[in-house]
């Protein structure tokens, strides 16, 4: 059922964390023992049939979220369609904070989805009631199975997580492009992206800054990277290795400082472990009080962050040693030839070009720039993608107008412009081809997300 598309599903890797003592105690080491703000109204009122019950004419869908099910089903899986604007957005599975993205276009009766992107088959959908925000019909392959379309109120598409929407905020889900989640009460912490690392900042009540801070860096390895960390503390650091927490077989390097040496109660906690490219380092930062209790209570839920760690396993690759692959290492080990052989100094980064892989980007130093949030990006890159056969191939060059307008990446969509255009362009791998579309999309542009891009 189309109610029920969804992306290539990936499987967690659940291991239990023994971090009870992680963070009893701050410092200590592992073998040791806000209100509501009311939601914004961002949803426009969708059409509404007349008395007769005659059916409107389109739109039918308006920018916003909907929740999908069956007409008359008890105990419905929780399905949405997030619409970002009335011909365009995505699916999104409240169970696996999966989906697809997909295009609609919106007629008198019916509305044709396609999903996964061009190129793909279209699914008519048949309106027969538009009533008290609800949307019913069928779907074309099955029209005795009448679907029932739920526009929820106040949902902003573009921060619905149908995950955290299923789960309250007491079991937030946090999932990393780098091939990691973590669950988390979003009551009391607030997350915040910048740089390449992400926080979770605790905001109930507490004696000074308590976060946990998340970084994959390719700068060094992770015992280097925990070492060149933990000495930034000062001389009273200890250092240990220990499992890292969500997989117990791989090492942890552990940096521990148990006081400041100031009256501010600070202490300090940090765990790496070699990841991809690189190291992936988890960062605590704690402030006791003096009360027991209220320490305690601090100190257990950024325990229950870590305990919840997890990472994704992809069971159609794995490298050499049977280990497997991250989206990154996958990327990493299918432009492997061309990334060797560019020169020290030039930036690559990973687009999503296509719905079944990432394109490479290539471009020179004097090319790259930081935006705003500290990123390196870049306005023109050479594109190299998957051909039919699955071959690596230089499909051409994107060439933007400034640095105003870096490059920037939305459901397999490349962005790149001026300040008088703004063209999409991706890569259709049956045909071989790079599929530019000239045009002012600046509104698709603005909820797109830059390309980061690394130093060789």
């Amino acid at each position: 059922m189309k109610n029920k598309l969804a992306a290539r599903l990936t499987s967690l890797l659940a291991v239990t964390v023994m971090t009870g003592s992680l963070l009893t105690g701050c410092g200590a080491k592992p073998d040791e023992a806000n209100s509501e703000e009311p939601a914004a109204e961002v949803t426009e009122e969708a059409p509404k049939a007349d008395e007769e019950g005659e059916v409107p004419g389109a739109p039918y869908f308006t920018k916003g979220v909907y929740k999908s099910y069956a007409d008359g089903a008890t105990d419905p899986d929780p399905y949405f369609y997030v619409f970002d604007s009335e011909s365009a957005g995505h699916t999104d599975d409240g169970n696996t904070g999966t989906g697809l993205p997909f295009d609609a276009e919106q007629k008198d009766g019916s509305v044709s989805f396609t999903f996964g992107g061009e190129g793909e088959s279209k699914t008519v959908f048949t309106v027969t009631d538009v009533k008290d925000g609800l949307i019913t019909g069928y779907f074309d392959d099955d029209k005795d199975l009448v679907m029932i379309f739920e526009l929820l109120d106040g949902e902003d598409p573009a921060t619905f997580s149908a995950q955290n929407f299923v789960n309250g905020p007491e079991n937030s889900v946090y999932n990393d492009a780098n091939g990691w989640s973590v669950k988390y009460n979003a009551d009391v912490f607030e997350v915040n992206q910048e740089n390449g690392s992400v926080s979770f900042v605790y905001t109930g009540e507490s004696a000074g800054t308590n976060m946990i801070t998340v970084t994959y860096t390719v700068d060094n390895k992770g015992e280097a990277a925990i070492k060149e960390l933990g000495e930034s503390w000062g001389k009273d650091t200890e250092f240990h290795d220990g499992p890292f927490p969500g997989a117990e077989d791989v090492t942890g390097y552990w940096a521990t400082l148990t006081s400041s040496g100031d009256d501010s109660g600070l202490c300090m906690t940090a765990v790496g472990r070699d990841y991809m490219e690189g190291a992936l380092i988890f960062e605590m930062t704690e402030h006791q009080s003096g009360d027991d209790e209220l320490d305690m209570g601090v100190s257990d839920q950024l325990s229950a962050i870590i305990d919840s760690l997890t990472f994704e396993t992809y069971e159609d690759s794995e490298d050499g040693d049977g280990e497997a692959l991250s989206p990154i290492e996958k990327d990493m080990e299918t432009y492997k030839e061309v990334i060797d052989g560019l020169k020290e100094g030039t930036y690559y980064a990973f687009a999503d070009m296509d719905k079944d892989f990432d394109a490479l980007l290539v471009a020179d130093a004097d090319l790259v720039y930081e935006d705003e949030d500290g990123n390196m990006t870049a306005s023109e890159a050479k594109v190299y993608g998957l051909d039919k056969d699955g071959k690596v191939k230089e499909y051409g060059e994107v060439k933007g107008g400034g640095t105003a307008t870096p490059l920037a990446c939305a459901d397999s969509t490349l962005f790149y412009g001026g300040r008088d255009y703004m063209n999409k362009v991706h890569i259709d791998e049956a045909k071989s081809e790079m599929v530019v579309e000239e045009g002012e999309f600046f509104d698709e542009y603005e909820k797109a997300v830059h390309v980061v891009f690394t130093a060789k």
